[in-house]
């Protein structure tokens, strides 16, 4: 994925093992009922190994595996079934209402009023 740049920290995505600095929707803290951030798999440790640059590598293979939070990109939380209530406003699915074909900068404008 292509980063959109502007200062933006590069950050994992624990749903798909994403590296780059798209929107996400970090969440902090349990969700009743709900694991908040599974046990990453081999399949995503792999991808940010492969995909992180070598100087990140180290921060965001521990922010991968600090399962006390999660950072996900807004349309993997959105496809996953975001944690919030769907009658939240932060739920993922009301986040991205309108956008749902966007990724990365696309997004990033939608959500800011930019198209």
């Amino acid at each position: 994925m292509a980063n959109i740049g502007q200062d933006r920290p590069l950050r994992v995505c624990d749903v798909c093992g994403g590296v780059d600095d798209h929107p996400r929707h970090s969440i902090v803290g349990a969700v009743p009922g709900q694991d908040l951030a599974p046990a990453p798999t081999d399949q995503v440790i792999e991808r940010v190994t492969t995909n992180a640059p070598a100087s990140e590598r180290p921060r965001l293979l521990r922010e991968l595996m600090d399962t006390s939070t999660s950072d996900r990109h807004l349309d993997c939380c959105r496809e996953q079934g975001c944690p919030l209530p769907a009658d939240d406003p932060n739920n993922c699915a009301n986040r991205t209402r309108g956008a749902e074909a966007k990724r990365g900068g696309q997004l990033l404008a939608h959500l800011t009023g930019g198209a």
